[in-house]
Parts: structure tokens; sequence; C-alpha cells
């Protein structure tokens, strides 16, 4: 049966961490929106939150013509990004078009740790200065100060991986494998 995984949740979650470690255990393609953004202002430049937001819709978009695309050839991959609401829906469609199940991993831990890993992060400069990390990050407490969800469904089943305390690795694989079929 042909899969996708999807890996989700707020910045600084650990998605992008397990999404490498995910793609690299099963061989699949990852589609990252971060990779996309970067590649874009690679060739256009830094600027500011607006423009990053910008790159962000258009990052989604050319992601998930190339998730389409894989999955509408067969081809079982991962996608990795904080979804909203129209990239959730975007994705079911997709999904669902090429028979594709999908099984979402949402990534999650408590607000403190990630507010204290965003600010560390934004103060480290290791990402490209197209994200503006440092301008986005009033808008980034505010988000999340108020808690967890609601967040968009991609109508997949979804296992909750908290990485307040760090990546219990066993427990995840095992979930993961059971919903993929695998033993």
């Amino acid at each position: 049966m042909l899969r996708c995984l999807v890996i989700s949740g707020p910045p600084c979650a650990g998605k992008s961490t397990l999404a490498r470690a995910l793609a690299a255990r099963y061989g699949w393609p990852l589609l990252a929106k971060d990779d996309y953004k970067e590649r874009v202002f690679g060739h256009l430049g830094a600027r500011d939150r607006d423009f990053s937001r910008r790159v962000s819709q258009l990052a989604w978009d050319l992601l998930l013509t190339e998730a389409g695309r894989l999955l509408g050839g067969g081809v079982a991959c991962l996608v990795e990004g904080n979804l909203r609401a129209a990239q959730a829906a975007r994705l079911r469609e997709i999904g669902a078009r090429a028979g594709a199940t999908l099984v979402e991993i949402r990534c999650r831990a408590a607000p403190v740790v990630l507010l204290a890993r965003y600010r560390a992060r934004a103060a480290s400069g290791t990402r490209h200065a197209g994200h503006v990390d440092l301008e986005a990050l009033p808008e980034i407490e505010r988000e999340l100060a108020v808690g967890e969800g609601p967040w968009p469904e991609v109508g997949a089943q979804v296992l909750i991986h908290d990485t307040t305390a760090g990546f219990d690795e066993r427990a995840l694989l095992a979930a993961l494998d059971a919903a993929l079929g695998r033993t």
C-alpha cells in the first residue's frame, strides 16, 4: 500500500530532525518546507517577515506539487513542515487522488521548552537569514503562549511525538511500524 508520512507541529518541536531520521530509515524522499524556502531565499535573498510568509506559501505549493507527483507515480514520501489548514486540505486531496494512506506524526513539546528552543535557534544564527527568526520571535511567542492547537487535520492516523524530554525513538518507531503495517 502507498504511504505518505506527514511530520507536523509547531516551530522547534523536532520535526526536521525526526523527518531526516525517518527518511533514512525508510529510504523515502523527504519533502521539507524549509528546504524549499531556503532554495528560494538563495535565489531572491532575505527580506522581511511578510516576504518570508510569501516564500512559505510558495514553498508549500512547490512541495505539495512534488508530493502529488511522487504519490501519483506510486512513490511513498515524507512531508515535513508546520502545516496550516490550506496545506492540510490539499494534502488530503493529494493522498485521496493517489490512493495513499497518510500517517501523521505530530511533534509537540511544552510551550516553555518550544520557546526556549526557538529563542536559542534565533540567537544562534544557524538558519538562513530569510527565515527572519528574530523578527518573528514576538509572533512565535504569542502563538506558543496559548498552547497547542487546534492543528489542521490531514485525515490521517495521528501519532503524537512529545519531545519535551527528548526523543523516545524506540516507542515512536514501534507505533509507526504498527501504523504502516510493518513488523
